[in-house]
């Protein structure tokens, strides 16, 4: 049987998601349930980004540990997938050991094969996408370009891995046809590397909550070289080393469009570097907008999806996002379009089919439903 692994993007559980997070899982669950029903042995992994100073402040906010709190929070993550219908295969969280054996191994193979160095790394720094951003991709108000926050200037001794040695097998890689996708990602991305890439910090002195460094306990992994690799952990790489020769490489990672640069440049690199096979496929989906803005839990711009699958039920707002929000490119949520979606391709056009149906089975078929050539011979 052969054998198809998709991932989502691992959670920050800083905060309970919104609808954009769910139109994400929402959109994966689809392309593995169609997978299974065409017979392919399907492995989806969804999971929590826990090892992050998003979620350190939240719990230090509440008065309890990082570890309590997303002993706490991470649960509740997995219970609003399960009210969607999520058809998970694996819930990875950062926080599980046999995780952080991971992170370390792979850290450690990376640092062995000479691509990871330590020395002074600045730059400006978004403390909510906890990532470093070049000068050139900042407003002039040096204001994040997805959170559009002020960023602040980061100078610190870290372990620094080198990204620009990739620099050529990256491109190449980009110039795939579907390496990255949609295709209008792929060229933003082949764009950046033609820039040029600078070597980028892969650990932090000044984090206490994270994993520490194999070889230097004082530092702790950088959270996105954490996370990235809940993908390999998630298939089994330290505790099921049958699972993951059987699933790995992934055939796609479904991610927001927002963090293509982590997937399709930081990513395929460390695999390199590490001697790790590489994804077959990173899909950057668009955005799902409310009233034109891009959400944000941190803003109080949401829309929480248990409050819309309870409005009209879950396969109702499951059918809604799949069939209204383009998955190349962002869309808007309405709660008037989910209304009129409802009315008229469901309670309408389904409800005349699924009417018009059962009165041909009743009319023509005595009723019942049989196999195919059991049915019997009517004459009209």
């Amino acid at each position: 049987m052969e054998k198809f692994y998709l991932t989502t993007a691992i959670d920050y559980p800083n905060a309970l998601p919104h609808i954009g997070t769910a139109y994400e899982k929402i959109c994966a669950d689809v392309i593995v349930r169609y997978k299974r029903l065409t017979g392919y042995d399907t492995f989806f992994v969804m999971g929590s980004d826990e090892h992050s100073h998003n979620v350190e402040r939240a719990a230090r906010e509440q008065g309890i540990t990082p570890q309590a709190y997303c002993d706490e929070i991470s649960p509740k993550f997995e219970g609003i997938w399960k009210k969607l219908n999520i058809s998970y295969s694996q819930f990875e969280r950062s926080s599980y050991e046999h995780h952080c054996k991971t992170v370390q191994d792979v850290f450690q193979r990376i640092y062995d094969n000479g691509d990871i160095y330590k020395g002074h790394y600045e730059g400006w720094y978004c403390k909510s996408c906890e990532r470093f951003y070049q000068e050139k991709d900042l407003s002039d108000e040096k204001h994040c370009p997805v959170h559009s926050r002020e960023t602040e200037w980061v100078r610190e001794e870290n372990y620094i891995f080198r990204l620009s040695r990739y620099q050529d097998r990256l491109e190449e890689l980009l110039n795939s046809e579907k390496f990255a996708m949609p295709k209008s990602r792929r060229n933003e991305m082949l764009g950046f590397i033609k820039g040029g890439l600078e070597d980028i910090s892969v650990s932090r002195e000044s984090i206490e909550w994270g994993i520490d460094l194999p070889f230097d306990t004082k530092h702790t992994v950088y959270v996105w070289f954490d996370a990235l690799l809940c993908y390999v952990s998630g298939a089994g790489y330290w505790e099921d080393k049958a699972r993951f020769e059987k699933y790995w490489p992934c055939d796609v990672h479904i991610i927001g469009k927002d963090i293509t640069r982590f997937h399709t440049v930081m990513w395929p690199a460390m695999l390199m570097s590490a001697g790790i096979d590489l994804p077959k496929m990173v899909w950057a989906h668009g955005w799902v907008l409310l009233g034109g803005e891009k959400l944000s839990k941190s803003a109080g711009h949401s829309v929480d999806p248990t409050e819309a699958a309870d409005y009209r039920g879950t396969d109702a707002l499951r059918y809604y996002l799949v069939r209204e929000i383009p998955f190349d490119r962002d869309g808007n949520f309405t709660w008037e379009k989910f209304d009129e979606r409802y009315e008229s391709d469901l309670a309408n056009d389904l409800g005349n089919l699924l009417q018009r149906s059962i009165s041909m089975i009743i009319k023509y078929c005595d009723g019942k439903i049989t196999r195919s050539g059991e049915a019997k011979s009517h004459r009209h």
